[in-house]
């Protein structure tokens, strides 16, 4: 069935047009990743979970579902962040099985040296905006993001 807005745009279409757009914003992020490597040998995934873990220390569970990956995900890159000395897992004194994931001193020197963002095109182009712009994007981004890790969550229960 064709639904279709007030508007009169089929929303099939509309959705159609919003995933294009998703994709094309995805390819402005190549560049960043590449400069990222360059300087840090880390990959924007990595980045995001040390970012995550500049908060505060957390579980591998805890870590997956903030990030929207699975845990076997996580813990890969647990595993690479840990042998470059960037992380470093504790176990809990009163439980054993409870392992967290700590921000090592050399993780938070990075993050503080890493400005891959700082100078880029997309850098430029948001700093260009007006600030009601950048209001409604990041509003945007955060509401898809959100949504789409509700929806996986969700679809992970079911299966």
């Amino acid at each position: 069935m064709v639904t279709t807005t007030s508007l009169g745009v089929n929303t099939q279409e509309e959705t159609r047009r919003a995933l294009l757009a998703y994709v094309d914003a995805l390819t402005l992020a190549e560049p960043l990743q590449a400069r990222l490597w360059q300087l840090a040998h880390v990959t924007l995934t990595q980045l995001m979970l040390l970012r995550r873990l500049r908060e505060g220390s957390q579980s591998a569970g805890a870590l997956a579902h903030s990030l929207g990956l699975s845990p076997t995900s996580v813990t890969r890159l647990v595993d690479r962040l840990e042998q470059h000395g960037l992380v470093e897992r504790h176990r809990s004194v009163d439980d054993r099985r409870c392992v967290e994931i700590r921000l090592e001193p050399k993780g938070e020197r990075l993050l503080g040296e890493v400005k891959v963002m700082r100078g880029t095109d997309v850098h430029r182009a948001v700093e260009s905006m007006t600030a009601e712009e950048r209001r409604r994007l990041t509003a945007a981004l955060r509401h898809l993001v959100e949504r789409t890790r509700a929806l996986s969550a969700q679809a992970g229960r079911r299966a």
